[in-house]
């Protein structure tokens, strides 16, 4: 036989027979099999691991052969934690026991259902942000883990959706920030020539003093001045937001307009400025200008933003060119800005366990909209995508197959 060589040759080269496969898969079951009535497992470090699967992957043998061999169930137990948390576990526990010792039943999430999932966690601490989580948000909120200095847990929502563009921002008059609550507001596709166009607006809002928002292309000097010294002497809080037209905010104002539940004020049909703001004006929830954009608080509800993303998602598949696509990217992803941040004390954060866990939990919500097994081993439940599960299957299939094939194995040994 030609030996294979890359790059050192090795000084010795030994060849097994295939009776250590054969030893080492009737150890590793039996192993794995008297490791199911453990409660704990104590490591060197201290730490205690009740879990049946990482406590057969983390034993180790004195037979290298043998260690070499249990790589190729590692490899597959890491790619299976990968797709899902606890898919591993699966994963070994389908390899190692027969299929009708795993029970398992349909499950979709549901308000009646809730209280099953969380029951099935360990942690109390991830038990009270599934619910909060559950509870205040929906699927359209992207979640972030962080490291917190403090000691405790913290969750932050955030319902607005982020404009960063090239804006006019001096209408800020010095201030980093400006909000407005409850404000009344126009959109207009074009540009504000004079001040009688919008005479009716800025009359409203000095007898009022309720805040009003403009979008547009663009603006005069005189109008642009008229309402700087205004807002300056606290007649009225008008904030323009000029828009500086190109490829890259052709959709804004169609944007804009979506998350009000309103219309574009435009010429094309038929209709002016003046007389649209002569009109019953709506109301906006909440608006926050930056520097850099601002941040709506939308009036649409997340049914409508959802129906919007799914459009945006089909305009990028079906887009002709890569310059087209990037353009709706950029839309989707002022659509897709709320979120909910999930700070960690630095203790809790490198916890394995708790991390694990913890986003077990977050793919879980992610998914939730989907079919999901609930599969009972190891003395606790899982809830697993119904798709997860013939991937175990075959993933498990395939790698008894491998074993199966192995006629000879080959090591290596060094001085």
């Amino acid at each position: 036989m030609q030996q294979t060589t890359c790059g050192v040759i090795p000084k010795k080269t030994r060849v097994f027979d295939r009776k250590i496969v054969d030893c080492f898969l009737d150890e590793s079951k039996n192993l794995f099999m008297n490791l199911k009535d453990s409660q704990y497992c104590l490591y060197p470090d201290m730490t205690l691991i009740s879990d049946q699967a990482l406590n057969y992957l983390n034993s180790n043998s004195d037979d290298n052969n043998k260690e070499q061999l249990k790589i190729l169930l590692k490899k597959e137990f890491i790619d299976c934690e990968n797709i899902y948390p606890y898919l591993g576990d699966l994963f070994v526990y389908n390899y190692f026991i027969e299929n009708n010792d795993i029970e398992l039943s349909d499950y979709i999430l549901f308000k009646d259902s809730v209280a099953e999932f969380k029951n099935s966690l360990k942690f109390k601490a991830i038990k009270d942000i599934f619910s909060w989580t559950i509870n205040n948000a929906s699927l359209e909120y992207t979640i972030n883990v962080q490291k917190n200095i403090l000691n405790d847990i913290f969750v932050e929502k955030n319902d607005v959706l982020n404009f960063n563009l090239d804006y006019d921002s001096s209408f800020l008059g010095g201030k980093d920030f400006h909000t407005m609550s409850s404000y009344k507001f126009i959109i207009i596709d074009g540009y504000i020539e004079s001040i009688g166009e919008i005479h009716h607006l800025l009359d409203q809002a000095n007898r009022t003093k309720i805040p009003h928002v403009i979008f547009c292309f663009g603006m005069s000097e005189e109008v642009n001045n008229a309402i700087k010294y205004n807002n300056s002497q606290s007649k009225f809080e008008v904030m323009p937001v000029v828009i500086k037209f190109d490829e890259n905010t052709i959709n804004v104002l169609s944007d804009i307009a979506l998350l009000h539940k309103d219309h574009i004020v435009s010429s094309r049909s038929g209709e002016t400025i003046s007389q649209a703001v002569r009109g019953d004006l709506s109301v906006g929830k909440e608006i926050t200008f930056h520097k850099t954009g601002f941040k709506i608080t939308p009036v649409a509800s997340n049914i409508d933003l959802m129906i919007h993303r799914n459009f945006l998602n089909k305009r990028i598949q079906d887009a002709p060119h890569e310059e087209s696509k990037k353009l709706v990217v950029a839309r989707l992803k002022r659509f897709s800005s709320k979120s909910i941040k999930i700070y960690l004390p630095e203790k809790v954060y490198g916890d394995n366990d708790f991390m694990r866990e913890l986003d077990y939990v977050l793919r879980f919500i992610k998914h939730s909209d989907r079919k999901f097994y609930k599969i009972n081993f190891n003395k606790r439940k899982y809830f697993v995508p119904k798709e997860l599960l013939s991937f175990v299957k075959e993933k498990s299939a395939s790698l008894k197959n491998i074993y199966r094939q192995i006629g000879k194995l080959v090591t290596y040994e060094g001085n």
